[in-house]
């Protein structure tokens, strides 16, 4: 129970239907001080009264005590924005805890504890959190997904279990990751949001059909870049080296076409990782990491100009950075690296290259 939040709620609707606080406390049998101290926030009415009071207000018990289940998407950016600011300013332990506290008061909400999940993985990358802890936290996020699996919003428990799966295969455990794909949607060619589009254009509602478009386009190039991803590494453990070299080539191009660089650039570094190119492998480490100095803008993209964008950390690519650094070196396939790549690796925290 919140009663910062219930006492905004009794003094909002009392004063919504125009009674003092000497009259709620007559038509409840209490003082006035005692309403005057619910509306503080010094205390809070005791429960056997909150049913009448409910009544009284035009209200009902929960919305009184501010039970919901689950949070609108503006609340939820808004939380996953300050478990943000936590994480930069306070730790990883600190918004962790922000963290355990929201899944505990929403625990029922699939889309929170998904999200909550991702970006706890997330974090302990960003801010280069000790083996330990990454360690717990990922163990949290594994619970959060499984939790969010269980909810009732089906579109976020898929998201949920694709997430678990993509995490069994990291860890090799393939038996649970096929359990997980099994439970997962065969893919459907019928997406409703092209007849959204649709609609939205012959009722001349331009922006909101931008932004879908935009969303889809998104979308789209990141399945393309995945796909490019993965069709190159295949040809590079099948031996056909020029192939390879073709396609991370290929993907790059049409990634610059989209204004995503850094993208681009890593296809080709993934081939050159493969090939155990080590002079390739520095020369795209350094294209990689002057890329992260320049953050791409959404907003300015003419590709984008409807989706929304929050300010980006000035700190972000800088992060990345040391992040992409410490996963090279503490990665157990770094044995898997050419030499000179990894030797490279020590120069670059904390350098500007």
């Amino acid at each position: 129970m919140h009663v910062m939040q219930m006492n905004d709620v009794i003094r909002r609707k009392r004063r919504e239907l125009g009674l003092t606080q000497e009259q709620v406390a007559e038509y409840l049998g209490v003082s006035a001080p005692a309403v005057n101290k619910w509306e503080n926030g010094a205390t809070y009415p005791d429960i056997s009264l909150v049913p009448a009071l409910a009544r009284l207000l035009k209200s009902d018990p929960n919305t009184l005590m501010c039970f919901r289940e689950s949070l609108t998407r503006e609340e939820m950016a808004k939380e996953m924005n300050e478990v943000a600011r936590i994480s930069q300013e306070e730790g990883v332990e600190a918004a962790v805890d922000r963290v355990r506290d929201l899944a505990e008061e929403y625990p029922s909400c699939g889309e929170l504890l998904y999200q909550l999940a991702t970006m706890l993985r997330g974090l302990v990358i960003l801010r280069t959190a000790g083996d330990e802890q990454r360690q717990e936290c990922q163990e949290y996020a594994v619970r959060l997904y499984e939790r969010a699996v269980k909810c009732d919003d089906p579109v976020f428990a898929d998201r949920a279990r694709y997430a678990l799966a993509s995490l069994c295969i990291q860890e090799e455990d393939y038996e649970k990751a096929g359990e997980y794909l099994q439970r997962l949607p065969e893919y459907n060619s019928l997406d409703k949001r092209q007849l959204q589009i649709s609609m939205y254009m012959k009722q001349e509602k331009n922006e909101e059909a931008a932004k879908l478009i935009e969303q889809k386009l998104n979308g789209s190039i990141i399945e393309v870049y995945l796909l490019l991803d993965n069709l190159a590494t295949v040809a590079a453990r099948e031996g056909d080296r020029e192939r390879a070299r073709e396609i991370a080539g290929y993907g790059r191009k049409v990634m610059e076409a989209w204004q995503w660089d850094y993208s681009g650039l890593t296809l080709e570094f993934t081939v050159a990782v493969e090939e155990r190119d080590g002079d390739r492998c520095v020369e795209l480490l350094r294209e990689m990491l002057d890329s992260l100095s320049k953050p791409r803008d959404m907003e300015k993209s003419f590709l984008f100009a409807h989706i929304a964008t929050k300010e980006l950390d000035p700190n972000l690519g800088g992060q990345i950075k040391d992040a992409l650094m410490t996963a090279i070196e503490k990665n157990e396939q770094s044995a898997l690296l050419p030499r000179e790549a990894v030797t490279f690796v020590p120069f670059c925290h904390g350098n500007v290259l």
